[in-house]
């Protein structure tokens, strides 16, 4: 690890530079396919906020017979974050929804 940051020194890569928050998460909601209207509408209300922008969704019909996976792609500048948290645990609330995962989404390089 030592080498690769003598490495990113040498190129002239700052570590504040190398280490600039994201502002792209993923929310993977899971719910029976039939509440699935009704969890879409909300997911579009609940996280439209002043910067906060549903970037992408997809569904998974690939669960078990009769559940869906939606994976929503949220961008979020890094100082709304805490808002963005407090309006996931509230889709948690949801009748229709039975899952929330919540992560940032991953970016997989290929050699």
């Amino acid at each position: 690890m030592r080498l690769f940051h003598l490495f990113l020194r040498r190129a002239g890569v700052t570590a504040s530079t190398a280490r600039a928050p994201r502002s792209t998460s993923r929310l993977t909601v899971v719910c029976p396919r039939e509440h699935l209207p009704a969890v879409r509408r909300q997911i579009y209300r609940d996280l439209h906020a002043d910067g906060i922008q549903v970037a992408q969704l997809s569904v998974d019909y690939g669960q078990p017979v009769g559940m869906v996976r939606a994976s929503i792609t949220v961008d979020c500048p890094p100082v709304l974050r805490a808002e963005l948290m407090s309006r996931a645990r509230r889709l948690q609330a949801h009748p229709g929804i039975h899952e929330i995962h919540w992560g940032a989404q991953r970016q997989h390089v290929l050699n």
